[in-house]
């Protein structure tokens, strides 16, 4: 069986319902989902669920095992807090619940295919990290860094946890929406985890592993017989989507969403996009009534993306692309 984590408040709740939807449909060896609820309405709401793998976990639960977090909660932004919040609470549900390893998740992806698929790669090492896998005109790794928190597996052995301590020893230290001495938030300690933890870090290399709107671009997007493949535009290598990251969608209207500022393709809002939110959709048709006020998102890009967007579009294409695109982002009605 396997164990993930992830944390997120009511207005990510759907998400999170998808994402345990998700396994449900694709992790054969069965799995434990445990959540680390950011708000009353969650804890709640999920408690109510009586889902026999679906584990609730609250911050005041534990703020026995660290007392720092009620420091830390309060001088941090909640999104701040919520990154710091990533290593304490893998560290805390290995201990807790006394897990053999457990896999962080971001609540904002969906699984495709058996996670299984991932760690069957690890070998030996204990712990496996995952790139953000940037396109080339959207390469932030220099600022967001080369690794992406959203899938992060950590044996609970000695090498997993020295790693695991460290990380959160860090993030206790600082993680702040900024950068500062070559850090930022809780991902950019992560770039050297290679080389400072030889032969313990995995860096998963599977194509299929964080598909997200950020490096779509490289492949071409395929359905057959149910399932999701990503090939290649250069190689041709070809695999199933393990998982999909929706970084960056929001809906901004009634039935009327803002996919990314990312370019994608018709196929990709097809085949990712629209069944995804159809499937928000169906999570949010079982909540109790007025459980979730609904507040939609009000897009604003700053001047520099808007300016680097667009020049990444003259570069690739002419300057008679679509600019309501790089304006608003992708705008799709969803019915």
């Amino acid at each position: 069986m396997l164990n993930f984590i992830t944390l997120f408040d009511k207005n990510y709740m759907s998400r999170g319902l998808v994402l345990y939807n998700s396994l449900t449909e694709h992790c054969k060896a069965g799995f434990c989902l445990y959540v680390l609820a950011m708000d009353d309405v969650v804890a709640t709401y999920l408690s109510s669920l009586n889902y026999s793998n679906l584990k609730v976990i609250t911050v005041a639960g534990m703020n026995s095992m660290y007392p720092v977090l009620e420091r830390l909660e309060k001088e941090r932004t909640r999104g701040e807090f919520s990154w710091t919040l990533s290593a304490f609470s893998i560290q805390y549900a290995l201990k807790k619940f006394n897990l053999d390893s457990c896999t962080y998740i971001d609540s904002d992806i969906c699984f495709y295919n058996d996670p299984q698929i991932l760690l069957d790669e690890l070998g030996e090492k204990s712990v496996l990290i995952t790139e953000h896998n940037y396109t080339p005109e959207y390469d932030q790794s220099a600022t967001s860094g080369k690794f992406c928190v959203q899938f992060m597996y950590f044996k609970n052995n000695g090498d997993g946890n020295n790693v695991l301590e460290y990380w959160r020893s860090k993030c206790e230290e600082w993680c702040y929406a900024r950068m500062e001495d070559g850090k930022f938030g809780d991902q950019k300690y992560l770039d050297d985890w290679e080389s400072r933890f030889e032969g313990i870090v995995y860096n998963c290399r599977n194509i299929g592993c964080g598909v997200a709107p950020w490096n779509v671009q490289k492949y071409e997007v395929t359905s057959e017989k149910g399932t999701l493949f990503v090939t290649e535009r250069i190689t041709k290598i070809k695999k199933p989507i393990v998982f999909f990251h929706y970084h960056a969608l929001a809906e901004v209207g009634e039935r009327k969403w803002c996919l990314s500022h990312y370019r994608l393709t018709q196929a990709e809002k097809d085949l990712l996009y629209k069944p995804y939110i159809r499937k928000l959709y169906e999570a949010e048709s079982g909540y109790p009534a007025k459980l979730v006020e609904k507040k939609y998102v009000k897009m604003r890009f700053p001047f520099y993306l808007k300016l680097r967007i667009f020049l990444g579009y003259i570069k690739r294409f002419n300057i008679k692309q679509d600019w309501r695109m790089i304006q608003k982002g992708n705008m799709e009605s969803v019915v």
